[in-house]
């Protein structure tokens, strides 16, 4: 399992952007790059005094990832400071890693199902950790297809041995299907009704969705990652979630992860 605070780390110690705002002592922060400080505090680097942020002194680690580091570099501090940029779809697909130990942690929270829709693969990666956990054929759909492509090859290589935790009946009959384009190109009678479908960090049209499937669960990473994952959503122009717990009940939360269902409106 990833050590989820490790691995961002290593992605911040990876960065050269970031290595270089976490020379400064301390900073009055403008609103461009208002999140990044945000991010840098909740990891420890930076403690915020007022309305300025002022260094700690946590060190960077030893080891560190480039392609992670990218992230940052190539797609997140562009788009902040209104640069041009070009997607980079490899260290987009890295970064859904950061998130694995919180998906099957809420793919285990949500019940059985017989088929599951994950409403946006991007930024979270919900894939077929929801079918170990669940039992559930999936549909994964999501409109970055160079990305979605990346995770389909995964699949096809790892999905074997991730059948062998749910059991010798699912080895045979488990179906994965990806599809690219919004949940609006998705037509209502191509899978029939889903048992349950997920949302996770990023705006959809959650009436449609409700249309799709019996239960809609809205899930959202706490702390830092929560962070990250808002930022590569805005980042792709997929729009931003709802709080925790808002426009529907929570079923589940911890001091990492909340679990919204939304599957009725107005709950």
């Amino acid at each position: 399992m990833i050590n989820v605070s490790t691995a961002l780390d290593a992605g911040v110690a990876g960065s050269r952007y970031l290595r270089l705002l976490l020379k400064q002592n301390e900073v009055k922060v403008d609103d461009a790059l208002g999140r990044i400080y945000q991010l840098l505090a909740e990891l420890g680097y930076f403690v915020k005094r007022g309305d300025k942020y002022k260094r700690t002194n946590k060190v960077l680690p030893t080891v560190s990832s480039r392609l992670l580091g990218a992230v940052f570099d190539d797609i997140i501090i562009p788009h902040l400071l209104g640069e041009a940029f070009r997607l980079n779809h490899e260290a987009l697909f890295a970064a859904t890693a950061l998130f694995q130990s919180l998906r099957v942690r809420a793919s285990t929270k949500i019940g059985r199902g017989e088929l599951a829709l994950v409403a946006g693969w991007l930024p979270c990666g919900f894939s077929t950790e929801i079918s170990a956990a669940t039992g559930a054929d999936l549909v994964v759909l999501d409109e970055h297809w160079e990305v979605l492509a990346l995770e389909e090859e995964r699949v096809s290589i790892r999905l074997p041995l991730e059948l062998e935790k749910i059991g010798e009946s699912m080895s045979v009959s488990l179906y994965v299907s990806f599809e690219v384009g919004r949940i609006d190109d998705l037509p209502a009678d191509k899978y029939g009704l889903f048992s349950f479908a997920i949302i996770c960090h990023r705006g959809v049209d959650l009436k449609r969705v409700r249309e799709l499937a019996k239960r809609v669960y809205r899930v959202n990473f706490m702390g830092a990652l929560g962070i990250f994952a808002d930022l590569i959503s805005e980042t792709l122009g997929l729009g931003r979630g709802e709080e925790c717990g808002r426009g529907g009940k929570i079923i589940y939360r911890d001091s990492d992860l909340c679990i919204t269902d939304v599957s009725k409106e107005g709950e």
